[in-house]
């Protein structure tokens, strides 16, 4: 039967409306999957949301469990930018930044590598130079942050000025190079050729060379000890490598704050003092580069000179805790040294 024109919109109607009712059933029957999947694989499959194609979750999703680990090894074999290697590059990356991510931006309301500046700093890695910009200096009801890839800027806008970045920039493409989310090559089981499609020489041993920035470290001892019937004395020296502080740029300068909470302990673990200091870092953004194998140095000053205190400080051994807290980020470590 020959169908007239006059019935033709109706019946594209009505194929329209099925499809769309098909592909509500389709997404309610993958988000049932997704509910009921063990916890491994839910644990899985949240981890890599980032990385993972609709079609690779459309693919776990309907794999068996029994062939799920299978498909976990070769959703990275497809990413490993170098087989021949132990070690999947792209997989440590990934991770290491979720972690750095969660400490960087523990207060989004939510953990730090489901925020938008964690999602764009496990993406992206650590910014070249950060903006950070308060009501005052944008002229505006609202703070901003400002990330530079190669120059090239990802904004983010916190509406309340509560510690809430919501990002700002939707384009991304100019630095689509640098994510680890690159287009898959379609090498298959067993093939160790052109897997990963890296930046760079796609599948070419040793093309992924970005790291993500390690996380804040120090080095800690007491100098210029004086021990005295009255008095103990001495300074705390702190060296902390330049490339791992996370700086905010101003006005051509690269700034940030180190709190040093530091408590002294007798031999039997009592706490003798506490105190809590602040040290500014400032660098010119044109030597910053140069210094990026520097180390730069806090000494903070100790004296304990209340009689009962240098008593108990008479035998050994006496211990100092010391935490150092970047406040641009912020990044916190705790170590534990020897007062000699």
């Amino acid at each position: 039967m020959k169908t007239t024109p006059a019935f033709r919109p109706a019946i594209l109607i009505l194929a329209a409306v099925i499809l769309a009712a098909l592909g509500l059933t389709f997404g309610c029957t993958l988000y049932r999957m997704e509910r009921d999947l063990p916890e491994r694989y839910a644990e899985f499959l949240s981890d890599v949301r980032y990385l993972i194609t609709a079609a690779e979750r459309k693919t776990f999703l309907f794999t068996p469990d029994s062939g799920k680990d299978r498909f976990i090894e070769e959703f990275w074999l497809r990413r490993d930018p170098d087989p021949e290697t132990p070690d999947n590059e792209i997989r440590t990356e990934y991770y290491s930044r979720i972690s750095q991510a969660n400490v960087l931006f523990r207060t989004e309301g939510v953990k730090g590598w489901l925020s938008d500046r964690g999602r764009i700093y496990i993406l992206y890695g650590p910014p070249q130079e950060q903006r950070v910009l308060t009501i005052a200096e944008t002229s505006k009801s609202n703070c901003r942050e400002v990330w530079y890839y190669n120059g090239f800027p990802v904004a983010f806008v916190d509406e309340a000025c509560s510690g809430n970045f919501r990002l700002a920039t939707f384009d991304l493409t100019p630095i689509k190079d640098l994510s680890l989310n690159q287009p898959l090559l379609t090498a298959g089981p067993g093939d160790t050729e052109g897997r990963g499609g890296r930046p760079g020489e796609p599948g070419q041993p040793g093309s992924f060379s970005r790291g993500a920035r390690p996380m804040l470290d120090f080095t800690a001892d007491i100098r210029q000890t004086v021990r005295r019937a009255d008095r103990v004395e001495g300074v705390l020296h702190l060296e902390i490598p330049i490339r791992l502080i996370w700086f905010k740029s101003e006005s051509g300068r690269f700034l940030t704050t180190f709190e040093v909470f530091l408590r002294v302990k007798d031999s039997q673990k009592g706490v003798v003092l506490e105190k809590t200091d602040s040290a500014e870092v400032n660098y010119p953004e044109g030597e910053i580069r140069a210094k990026s194998e520097d180390l730069h140095v806090i000494e903070i000053p100790i004296l304990i000179d209340q009689a009962e205190s240098v008593a108990r400080l008479a035998s050994a051994p006496v211990t100092l805790d010391v935490r150092l807290t970047n406040k641009t980020g912020p990044e916190s470590v705790s170590k534990t040294i020897d007062w000699k």
